[in-house]
């Protein structure tokens, strides 16, 4: 008990936004008064409630962070006008709430986006109750909402302007850094062990940064080309690192290190350097290809455009089809969004059942607890939500027991904009307060009506919806992920023996449009891995060490995943015979079936795999893994 409310008191102060705080405030604010002053304040508010689409832009690079403010604004757009159409309507109008809802939902988790996901999509669908039934201006009130969308985007595009560097270059910045450490620590091993890990997963975020900026190959610049680019040499050095550590092949050469430090520090400066690398480079055969990813690094920096342009390879955009590919009771996503369909509808139907006043704060409540990363996670959110409300409605209730005027109310709602985005990174329990009124004095400015009443009622609307949220999760989400989650690794090496197979067998499968496909999958399965395992370490009655047993077999899985990338970027790459390629299907399968079944797992061996050795070496590590947890498994249950 003392943790939970140490983990609602916290404060992470990395995550505090000023900036971001400080705009948010200026949109809410100049709509707001300006519609005040010349008479015209029920647009302006709507104008206001559309800026809420610059709170949904976190980090990300240029094009992502257009991509969501300018869909953002369209989203809350047509949820003012279908509520303005329908609040008369309760059938329609519950029905549509949940549409517009869980719509929002998928999409940001398919797509990982952080954020409020559906909270404000959810405000401005509701946000018709409290302003007069006219669904003839339902158009009108949408037009304004996408105006201040529209303002938002502009603030976003000023703010993009005067930021020295773009998220993608950081990002790269980033791997070639993470290279640096690779290479450095690499002579020994278990510090290359401690910090290869951190790898994986600085590679998958960057991954992640270039493919929601990526578009279609002729829209993209030669910058944004150049870096793709240097992402998969800096993927291609780390893969050679794994294959030289697989065969245990060490000392590095200095010289190695020398040239790497030289080339990094040129990704580092930008290519802004006059130094030039002059000393030759002669090492033993098996460390040629690693030198000769590192030259591709340096060539590729000083190469020019057009050149930039024939070596980059069509790019996988897999942005979009996250959405289409996660439609599947396979998908952790697909199956938390079910979960979440089945709890908000019945949040809606209570609350428009027993005809509560402000209906929506019921299903805003339950949303609010539900979009918990993990379940542990929720019951944090949880608290914080019935903490942080009655606080918030308590603080309002003694401003509003003096009925401010409506320039005031303006000032505290701006205020509280402000202060909301400026903490709920660092600690959601204390913006949640603020989130309270601002939301509160949003529908009181709408109906016009600022008195204690439209507050003190919040508190029941609050408890309502988190108890229907917290009994969703006991009963539904109480051990999904963690029973999820052998299957979903099984799945995860059966898509690699596919692509394996399709890779390196001899009867020659290789089509542009096939290598898309085929990654596309993987690229699905793994992240849908990664979640699963993650949600499984947040559950609530779930054995965290049994969970954790599996990470190592994850970890290598991850690690094959680039080799496969590297091999299918690889024209020249070797084909094995059918002989060698059953014996590696057949480990596949078992491994598979392992972690299906439980059952134990009988290593064998496997025959060398020309030019990715370590494509061996992780799937022996996995057969490994797989038989010490089996035991350490077996230990536990017979305890």
């Amino acid at each position: 008990m003392l943790n939970y409310l140490q983990s609602l008191m916290r404060f992470n102060t990395m995550k505090i936004d000023i900036g971001k705080g400080l705009r948010q405030a200026i949109l809410m604010f100049i709509p707001l008064m300006i519609g005040y002053l010349v008479d015209y304040f029920s647009i302006g508010l709507l104008i206001a409630t559309g800026t809420l689409a610059h709170i949904y832009v976190f980090g990300g690079s240029v094009r992502s962070k257009l991509r969501i403010v300018l869909l953002t604004t369209c989203g809350l757009s047509i949820a003012m006008v279908l509520g303005s159409l329908t609040v008369n309507q309760p059938l329609i109008f519950g029905g549509l709430l949940l549409a517009v809802t869980v719509i929002p939902y998928y999409i940001f988790s398919a797509l990982n986006i952080p954020g409020p996901s559906s909270t404000f999509f959810i405000v401005a669908f509701s946000l018709p109750i409290n302003l007069p039934y006219a669904p003839e201006e339902a158009l009108t009130r949408g037009v304004a909402m996408f105006i201040g969308g529209l303002l938002a985007t502009v603030v976003v595009v000023i703010t993009i302007i005067l930021t020295k560097e773009s998220a993608e270059s950081t990002a790269i910045k980033s791997d070639y850094k993470m290279i640096k450490t690779l290479i450095h620590s690499f002579n020994d091993r278990d510090a290359f062990g401690t910090v290869s890990p951190k790898a994986v997963v600085s590679f998958r975020y960057t991954d992640n940064q270039l493919i929601a900026a990526s578009g279609k190959k002729s829209k993209e610049s030669s910058k944004f080309q150049r870096i793709l680019l240097l992402h998969t040499l800096a993927q291609g050095i780390y893969s050679e690192l794994l294959e030289l550590n697989g065969k245990d092949s060490r000392p590095l050469p200095n010289e190695i290190k020398e040239m790497a430090d030289y080339i990094i520090d040129t990704v580092l400066s930008d290519g802004k350097t006059d130094a030039k690398w002059s000393k030759e480079i002669a090492v033993a055969s098996e460390y040629q290809n690693l030198v000769d990813h590192i030259f591709k690094v340096d060539e590729i920096i000083n190469a020019n455009a057009d050149r930039v342009e024939h070596e980059v390879d069509i790019r996988v955009s897999i942005y979009g089809q996250r959405i289409i590919e996660n439609l599947t009771l396979d998908s952790y996503v697909f199956r938390n969004t079910l979960r979440y369909t089945i709890i908000m509808a019945i949040a809606v139907f209570v609350a428009l059942m027993f005809d509560f006043d402000k209906a929506y704060w019921i299903p805003l409540s339950a949303h609010t607890v539900l979009i918990g990363a993990t379940t542990v996670h929720s019951f944090e959110r949880a608290g914080s939500r019935s903490i942080g409300t009655i606080i918030g409605v308590l603080i309002l209730s003694l401003i509003l027991l003096s009925t401010p005027p409506i320039p005031v109310a303006i000032i505290l709602l701006t205020l509280a904009a402000g202060v909301t985005e400026i903490f709920v990174g660092a600690n959601y329990s204390f913006a949640v307060i603020f989130i309270t009124i601002q939301v509160i004095l949003l529908n009181g400015l709408a109906s016009n009506h600022l008195t204690i009443l439209i507050a003190l009622p919040r508190i029941i609307d609050v408890i309502v919806g988190v108890v229907i949220a917290v009994i969703g999760l006991l009963i539904l989400g109480r051990k999904t992920a963690s029973s999820m989650l052998p299957e979903t690794i099984a799945d995860v090496v059966r898509d690699e023996a596919k692509v394996f197979h399709y890779l390196f067998s001899e009867n020659g499968y290789h089509s542009v449009k096939q290598d898309k496909k085929e990654m596309v999958l993987l690229s699905v399965k793994l992240n849908n891995m990664i979640q699963v395992y993650n949600s499984a370490n947040g559950e609530v009655a779930t054995n965290k060490k049994r969970v954790r047993y599996h990470y190592p077999s994850i970890y290598a899985l991850e690690e094959i995943s680039f080799m496969l990338k590297r091999a299918l970027n690889n024209a020249q790459r070797e084909h094995i015979d059918d002989l060698k390629m059953g014996k590696y299907l057949v480990i596949f399968e078992n491994i598979a079936k392992h972690f299906e079944t439980g059952k134990h797992i009988e290593k064998q061996h496997l025959p060398e795999l020309p030019q990715y050795v370590y494509i061996q070496t992780a799937l022996n590590n996995i057969q490994n893994n797989c038989a010490e947890s089996r035991e350490s498994i077996s230990s536990i249950e017979t305890k």
